[in-house]
């Protein structure tokens, strides 16, 4: 249902925060042989899919409701904005991933028939890609344990400062409920259970499609190297035999056909998330600025939510500068490419005497410069054209949260005179 091998030749490891994408509806699937297996496991599956999205969408109504009848309470109203909008964004982001699923599925088959590097062979680069998925980890360990504090937490309330003979009980966000969910154990525990699994839901969904788009980007970056490391050895031995100057050509033209494939397959990377990296970084300055405020203002706060907000702001600016970071390695890997294109020694005395007035040195001299020319424009990764994903919008968002957070301060300080 899930494997690979059902429609790649070749196997490869993706990282394994793509569990959660199987577990949460959102991974491509794939029909088996079997067709009465296939199309039941097909329709249970989808079923799964959509209670998730349903059940992210009624707990982000939930939210919202508070939301609306507390407008006039910055505090409540910055509080719930900060669970509301990462649960919008990811309510976006399943949505997308249901609506797109052959999209994925050509995506990751893309993926492993140009761009993966097997373990066995180039195990330097492949080395390389490995160390730079560690920041992914880190941030998966950070939204791990926040959305662990926030199931956890009203539970430590509850029977250290509430008392479980409370009439209101905490609950992991704030919400208002169409009915009385304390009316009965039965009916708070269920409500308790459903906003979690909810946001279990949410948090899974932002780290997983995060770490599959850094991994793509990543092994992208290490074909980038690979090429470069050919392009610097495309002139080597120009000497040593009569026909060499065929074989070069034909070295830069496997060079410029390998080129193409990596510029392809990242334009298609581009067309499947751009709209999720749009509504991200619109929601990540105001995420922060939120999340901020409530760590500078909060009065009587229970500790454990001084700590849930710390990990919170951690987990938002590292999963910002995540992306951001990958994004620029992209652009910078992307445009290297010019650079050892002229410096792959074509101008030694040597080989340009080798190469002197013949057509086919003329044709390997207009090939490095057409594709020097190519090269010199960037590849890399846009939220829907609007922005370019590198550390100079990473740093513009921040920017623009300190700006928000200066302005609800202001807003904040001025009610209490």
């Amino acid at each position: 249902m899930f494997n690979l091998q059902q429609y790649t030749a070749i196997t490869f490891r993706l990282p394994v925060q793509c569990v959660w994408l199987k577990l949460n509806g959102s991974w491509p699937f794939v029909p088996s042989s079997r067709k009465d297996n296939s199309s039941m496991c097909s329709i249970l599956y989808t079923a799964w899919a959509w209670y998730v999205i349903v059940s992210v969408g009624i707990t982000i109504g939930f939210q919202t409701a508070y939301l609306v009848t507390h407008l006039s309470d910055i505090i409540m109203t910055t509080e719930n904005c900060c669970t509301t909008f990462m649960g919008a964004l990811n309510f976006v982001r399943l949505l997308h991933l249901r609506f797109n699923q052959r999209k994925f599925r050509q995506l990751i088959e893309q993926f492993e028939r140009d761009i993966w590097i097997p373990e066995n062979t180039h195990i330097s680069v492949n080395a390389e890609c490995h160390k730079r998925m560690f920041t992914f980890t880190i941030m998966t360990g950070l939204l791990s344990c926040l959305i662990c504090m926030y199931c956890a937490l009203p539970l430590v309330e509850i029977f250290f400062r509430t008392g479980v003979d409370a009439v209101e009980k905490p609950f992991p966000y704030k919400m208002l409920f169409p009915y009385d969910p304390y009316s009965s154990w039965m009916r708070y525990v269920f409500t308790y259970m459903f906003t979690s699994y909810a946001g279990i839901c949410v948090v899974t969904t932002l780290f997983a499609e995060d770490s599959i788009f850094g991994f793509f980007i990543t092994y992208t970056c290490g074909q980038f190297r690979l090429l470069h490391e050919r392009v610097d050895n495309v002139l080597t031995a120009a000497k040593e035999r009569a026909d060499e100057q065929h074989l070069q050509l034909q070295r830069l033209h496997n060079i410029v056909h390998q080129h193409n494939k990596i510029i392809r397959f990242a334009k298609c990377l581009e067309d499947f998330f751009n709209p999720i990296l749009l509504v991200n970084l619109m929601i990540s300055s105001l995420l922060i600025c939120m999340v901020g405020f409530q760590i500078i203002t909060g009065k009587n706060m229970f500790i454990g939510e001084y700590v849930k907000f710390i990990v919170y702001i951690s987990s938002a600016i590292s999963q910002l500068y995540v992306l951001c970071e990958n994004g620029d390695a992209l652009i910078i890997h992307s445009t290297n490419t010019a650079r050892h294109l002229y410096g792959c020694d074509w101008e030694n005395p040597d080989i340009r005497n080798f190469y002197s007035y013949t057509s086919m040195s003329h044709q390997l001299r207009n090939d490095l410069k057409f594709m020097i020319l190519c090269s010199q424009r960037p590849v890399r990764i846009t939220a829907f054209k609007f922005s370019t994903l590198s550390l100079q919008s990473f740093t513009a968002i921040l920017s623009t949260s300190m700006s928000y957070f200066t302005l609800l301060r202001s807003l904040y300080y001025e009610d209490q005179l």
